[in-house]
């Protein structure tokens, strides 16, 4: 709400006004029914992480607007201040979820299950999501990375939805390839994970490669 106020409190920033008020409202809406549950329970968890993802949306409204208003520095840092208090938070409630409800060796154990995931924002060159590939270039042996404060384990299957710019949707089975943390001294590099494609359908593939031919996908070398 700090970072709210920072902002009405210009009004030339009365364009940005709405869509942050939206990212916070939605924040707050899942860290204040978290505030009354037991930090290490799973319904608190997934708020928080949850309202993590609508502050980060928040931020990179802030980080994208042009210009030099003493109030988007003042907004941005209420953000970040709070993004840094959430994410070890939430890290330690998971630790004591997971000790107290399951045996060590069983939560290593993959399910085997399917996550699906939503993509909220289309994908465009604003965006934190984003493709990736290799040395090669080759969309096949890349895929997407989904920016989220609530990253699959490493090798789980998932089922992504996401848009392209024009409102093309786009539906890809994947593994998780990789998972990039949150790191609090660089708040402006996007937390995730990437998603290496295992089944495309061919029109999808050709409509992304038309896509990264105009912004290059991230580079993500595996160590092979």
């Amino acid at each position: 709400m700090a970072g709210l106020e920072a902002c009405q409190a210009d009004p030339t920033l009365a364009d940005t006004l709405e869509l942050l008020a939206k990212n916070l409202a939605q924040a707050q809406g899942k860290l204040f029914p978290a505030s009354k549950l037991p930090a290490d329970s799973p319904a608190a968890i997934d708020m928080m992480r949850r309202g993590m993802d609508y502050l980060a949306q928040a931020l990179k409204t802030l980080q994208d607007i042009s210009s030099d208003s003493p109030a988007i520095g003042a907004a941005a840092r209420a953000i970040a201040q709070a993004l840094q208090v959430l994410h070890p938070a939430v890290l330690v409630a998971k630790e004591e979820a997971v000790k107290r409800s399951v045996p060590p060796a069983a939560a290593a154990k993959p399910t085997g299950e399917t996550a699906s995931i939503n993509v909220q924002t289309m994908l465009n060159m604003n965006t934190d999501h984003q493709f990736y590939a290799g040395f090669s270039e080759n969309i096949d042996e890349g895929g997407i990375f989904v920016a989220t404060f609530d990253p699959k384990p490493i090798d789980a299957r998932v089922i992504v939805n996401f848009k392209l710019p024009g409102g093309r949707p786009v539906t890809a089975r994947g593994r998780v390839h990789f998972v990039r943390e949150y790191n609090p001294t660089t708040p402006d590099v996007a937390p995730g994970m990437g998603v290496q494609f295992t089944d495309l359908l061919p029109e999808d593939r050709k409509a992304i490669e038309e896509y990264i031919s105009h912004r290059a996908p991230m580079f993500y070398d595996d160590g092979k």
